[in-house]
């Protein structure tokens, strides 16, 4: 997944994480079916049902919060969803059901294959890295301690603190700032052609698709 990228003469890497350094979607559904679970056995919420409420509330989240970082937010999520059900804002629930997921979610983590090798050998050259992650700083930390980042990479820059997600400009030129370097001197890597990719090369910055 990282052999073919070039590291000679680069200065910096900027460098997605999720589904990037790790496989996302495993994590996310043994999850989702811990949470499911969970909400038949405690709260007798039929798995169907459980199945349906969820994916509205992401939706109507995503809607009211498109291009934000909370629009990513499993609290947000089961905030939504604790009103659907209850008929009424929940926050035990909410904040049960956010830490239930994400704690099953973070067991889990591992690096993508070849991915470890390609941070060690960028740092080894002493080349300079920062994420650029869309989602809330706090969730993005909590990988980053997880995957133990911190042996490799310098920085981050989260949607969140960037104020905007990718593929706009602000938040490639907070992590260039951050590494107090210019575009021709970074490359960028990540799994989204849309996100990662074109908007790297917008700034004219080369980029490396992940698959």
């Amino acid at each position: 997944m990282f052999g073919h990228i070039n590291l000679e003469g680069v200065k910096g890497v900027l460098i997605d994480l999720d589904n990037t350094l790790y496989p996302y979607l495993p994590n996310h559904q043994r999850s989702m079916e811990i949470c499911l679970i969970h909400c038949e056995k405690k709260y007798g919420i039929p798995g169907a049902q459980f199945t349906d409420i969820f994916k509205q509330s992401r939706s109507d989240v995503h809607r009211d919060l498109h291009g934000q970082a909370a629009s990513h937010s499993r609290l947000l999520y089961f905030l939504k969803f604790s009103e659907s059900f209850f008929g009424k804002t929940n926050p035990v629930f909410a904040l049960e059901m956010e830490e239930l997921y994400w704690s099953e979610f973070l067991s889990g983590m591992m690096f993508n294959p070849g991915a470890e090798e390609f941070l060690k050998e960028m740092s080894f050259r002493g080349i300079g890295s920062c994420l650029v992650t869309d989602l809330t700083t706090h969730i993005q930390m909590r990988k980053w301690n997880v995957l133990n980042l911190g042996r490799y990479i310098d920085f981050m820059v989260s949607s969140e603190e960037a104020g905007i997600e990718k593929p706009a400009p602000g938040i490639f030129e907070m992590a260039l700032k951050k590494l107090k370097l210019e575009a021709k001197d970074v490359i960028m890597l990540g799994d989204s052609e849309e996100k990662d990719i074109k908007g790297a090369e917008a700034l004219g910055i080369r980029a490396y698709l992940i698959r």
